[in-house]
């Protein structure tokens, strides 16, 4: 490999060097933060914020233009009321239906989202039903698990960071970027990635949990970091390849 080629190479592994230094303190700062905020938040008292959310939804059928809107509405919620339902047939449809402008329990699910009131209002052709969810209550303690998560996660990208360091450090000094030490730092960078990204997953998954006001948020799977995984396993085989290629030229120069 010629003079210029090897010198722009120690010059790219010197750059990342620095830039993933940096980080690497960043991050370091970062978790030690955290932990102190964890640590705070850990030893309030259970009561010392809470956070009542209560969801609201206006569900409005043109009865002119649905030709059934109850049955849309029958069959999106059940409801119980300890009023006559001889009372409440409507229409002639024989059909019994909440009662009108007063609040019934329901159990109405719609967009991830439960219900459990809701009042009816008619106004000519236009059905108007206003359901709310049962209050999601939250306490700002409980929000300690997720700077725990949070944390690990730093800490993960942190490790992550100092492989990415001694991959660099190798590309400043080496020969030849087809090196078995540069092969081996790349692995454990690699490798590094997966436990990143399962931290990366449970972290934001609780961080959606708790902030989701009761709706249902689901996994979090962290597909960007597996992407870098399977990039860098690729990269290590094609580098793994070429060690070789560079050791039988050595050999038969």
């Amino acid at each position: 490999m010629n003079t210029k080629t090897l010198t722009k190479i120690h010059k790219f592994g010197r750059m990342g060097k620095i830039a993933s230094t940096v980080l690497l303190l960043a991050a370091i700062a970062a978790a030690v933060l955290i932990g102190a905020a964890t640590a705070y938040v850990a030893l309030l008292s259970r009561d010392a914020v809470v956070v009542n959310v209560t969801n609201h939804a206006e569900i409005r059928i043109d009865g002119s233009k649905v030709a059934s809107p109850w049955g849309i509405l029958g069959n999106s919620f059940a409801w119980s009321t300890d009023q006559d339902p001889t009372g409440m047939l409507r229409d002639g449809s024989l059909r019994i239906l909440p009662p009108e402008d007063q609040e019934f329990e329901t159990d109405l699910s719609i967009f991830n989202q439960t219900y459990s009131s809701a009042v009816l209002h008619t106004d000519g052709d236009i059905i108007t039903l206003d359901a709310k969810s049962s209050p999601s209550e939250y306490h700002f303690r409980d929000f300690a698990a997720v700077l725990i998560a949070l944390a690990l996660v730093i800490a993960a990208s942190a490790v992550t960071l100092w492989m990415l360091r001694r991959m660099f450090g190798v590309i400043a000094v080496c020969d030849s970027p087809f090196c078995e030490d540069l092969v081996k730092k790349m692995k454990a960078f690699g490798v590094s990635l997966l436990p990143l990204a399962l931290l990366a997953t449970v972290g934001e998954s609780l961080a959606r949990a708790f902030l989701s006001a009761g709706r249902e948020s689901g996994l979090c799977i962290q597909w960007g970091i597996l992407l870098a995984f399977l990039v860098t396993m690729c990269l290590v085989t094609v580098f793994r390849y070429g060690v070789q290629l560079q050791k039988e030229s050595d050999e038969t120069l």
